[in-house]
């Protein structure tokens, strides 16, 4: 009777997945803060909030395909004070960049909270950037990939 083949322990790669993680993510929220007039604080704010709007729609898989954008009525508002809290960014420092969010048209405050609406989505420089990011998110893959990291049920 033969017995099962072992699986090969895995190697210890976690500081190259810890290089290669960091760098894509500080070069991947670089490149979409301009969409942000290059500002880091307002890109993590505006990203903080369109995220808490559609976070209920994450594992259901629905509007999954770039231009199937959740409709307004799909957005749940996230109140600001938890929003900085999400953050870990003082609350006068996020009311100061949501003022501005507010006043360019990109977010919206509601009896709830506040909510980057559908329309948004929907412009080119957004649409590009979504492009942009996903790129950014394949590139990360294959460097992980490189790193011999795992992915799945096999880790």
């Amino acid at each position: 009777m033969t017995q099962p083949a072992k699986r090969p322990e895995p190697q210890d790669n976690r500081r190259a997945i810890v290089r290669i993680m960091s760098r894509e993510i500080l070069e991947g929220l670089a490149s979409l803060a301009r969409l942000n007039g290059g500002d880091m604080i307002q890109l993590l704010v505006f990203t903080g909030i369109w995220s808490s709007n559609t976070r209920h729609l994450v594992a259901s898989g629905r509007y999954a395909a770039l231009h199937d954008i959740p409709p307004d009525s799909q957005r749940l508002p996230v109140p600001q004070p938890v929003l900085a809290a999400q953050l870990g960014i003082p609350g006068d420092i996020v009311a100061r960049y949501v003022d501005q969010l507010v006043e360019a048209g990109m977010a919206e405050r509601l009896p709830g909270g506040l909510v980057v609406p559908t329309a948004v989505f929907r412009r080119p420089d957004m649409m590009d950037g979504s492009n942009e990011f996903y790129s950014r998110v394949v590139q990360m893959v294959v460097a992980l990939r490189g790193a011999a990291f795992q992915f799945g049920e096999d880790v």
